[in-house]
């Protein structure tokens, strides 16, 4: 009897599957936590719809006005069209070859994949807007939303940056945080290095560098608290060093510095050797803040009216010092109050680095991305599908084209989920064997079905 039993046990082992197989994965997430600010936007922004919902003809209203001679229509080629279904994620309008080679598309494209392997994502249906801001079009008006398309009604957008008066909902600015050399995960796996630097030999000179351009709320919506409109800071505080070079080093690139040689690109990664950094916004919100606060160096930030889906944790003298606040030169004022406040300038850096490598990483970005889904999906209020769909293309697919395409290949780190999810992914095609068909369709399809025109 007890050779019986013996026997029956290991042909019962035997008949499980091997866990130590390579392509064994752990089981998809469906809970996590978020910084309660962050989480409280989030839920807030996810409410607008109210009782009524998000019905079908809003999310069409985002395409429907695409046919092939109103290709420059803003709403026709800044938004790129996701369905999720059973866990899988889709793209619904595949960009022309000169439309998707932004890393603000890409980088979200990436991100928005490795989340749907690690977290479980509900049945949803949106658009991304991969332009700096959410589009002017979907403003408040009252008590509703404004959008020249019918319904009328405010479509389902996300985007990384928006004005308080626009309606998409935030989500990270993923090109940014994983796609250059000098991306934010790359930085935060330098943390140690740049950390070597002591807080007492970084240089007292408030540093910054960027190209000149200029939001269009400065010289009108952004008024400080002397009242006046704020001057552009890429220009205003370029002309400021020339002044007072003892304190500032913010000169644009390409521009002459008081040596007379040219202000040229400095790395992030050198850039800690200054205890104070200067962040302005360009045409948005700025792509480097996020890596700025990894630095251990005081940022001194010009206050704007665009926001990231992070900024409501931040604080004024808790992780940054405003600037552009009070009035256009404050920055002299501030930079004085670091140098007599020591400590609490290395405080408020310490704080900033802090909040940085919690809320910031790749995990907690993932984590953000399925929340803001896991709430959009409770306002849905039609059945989500690739039926009514004229394309649906696995996102698995999508980025394996991106991987492979010359104009697309560099762009981002492609390999990193690639190398993890896709050789195994149920949902793709073996290895690269849809990239021919991709490449044809995104070259050569008419204009109106790439961007899911009318039907």
């Amino acid at each position: 009897m007890c050779h019986g039993v013996f026997l029956f046990v290991v042909l019962a082992l035997l008949s499980l599957p091997c866990l130590s197989r390579g392509d064994w994965r752990p089981r998809k997430l469906t809970t996590c936590d978020l910084h309660p600010e962050i989480e409280d936007l989030m839920l807030k922004d996810t409410k607008v719809w109210g009782d009524k919902g998000i019905t079908e003809d809003l999310v069409r209203s985002l395409h429907d006005p695409c046919p092939p001679t109103e290709v420059r229509v803003h709403a026709c080629v800044k938004s790129q069209r996701i369905l999720i279904k059973n866990g899988t994620v889709y793209v619904t309008n595949l960009m022309p070859v000169n439309g998707f080679g932004a890393i603000e598309l890409i980088g979200f494209l990436v991100e928005l994949y490795e989340t749907s392997q690690v977290f479980q994502l509900p049945d949803v249906e949106f658009s991304y807007w991969h332009d700096d801001n959410a589009p002017a079009e979907s403003s408040r008006t009252g008590d509703g939303w404004s959008w020249p398309y019918p319904p009328h009604g405010l479509p389902p957008l996300l985007g990384w940056s928006k004005a308080q008066q626009h309606g998409a909902l935030l989500v990270p600015y993923s090109g940014a945080f994983r796609c250059p050399r000098d991306s934010f995960d790359s930085l935060l796996s330098s943390v140690q290095r740049i950390s070597e630097t002591p807080w007492e030999q970084r240089l007292q000179i408030a540093f910054g560098r960027w190209n000149i351009f200029c939001a269009w709320y400065y010289r009108g919506p952004h008024i400080m608290q002397n009242g006046k409109p704020s001057p552009c800071p890429r220009e205003h505080y370029n002309d400021l060093y020339y002044r007072r070079p003892d304190v500032l080093l913010t000169a644009a690139l390409n521009r002459n510095l008081t040596n007379g040689q040219m202000a040229d690109p400095v790395s992030l990664n050198d850039q800690n050797k200054f205890k104070y950094i200067v962040s302005t916004d360009g045409w948005s919100i700025s792509s480097k803040f996020d890596k700025y606060l990894l630095l251990g160096s005081l940022i001194l930030k010009a206050e704007g009216l665009t926001y990231g889906f992070y900024y409501p944790a931040i604080k004024p003298f808790e992780h940054y010092v405003p600037i552009m606040y009070k009035h256009e030169d404050d920055i002299f004022e501030m930079i004085e109050w670091a140098k007599k406040y020591d400590a609490e300038a290395k405080k408020i850096a310490i704080n900033a680095q802090r909040f940085a490598m919690r809320n910031l990483n790749r995990h907690a970005r993932l984590c953000y991305i399925f929340r803001l889904l896991t709430e959009l999906s409770k306002q849905m209020r039609y059945e989500v599908s690739c039926d009514r769909r004229p394309v649906c293309v696995p996102l698995v697919e999508e980025i394996k084209f991106l991987s492979k395409h010359d104009a697309t290949s560099t762009k981002c780190r492609y390999h990193e989920v690639l190398a993890q999810y896709a050789h195994d992914d149920p949902d793709g095609k073996p290895e690269f064997s849809g990239y021919e068909e991709l490449r044809q369709k995104h070259e050569a399809m008419p204009l109106h079905i790439l961007f899911g025109g009318r039907r």
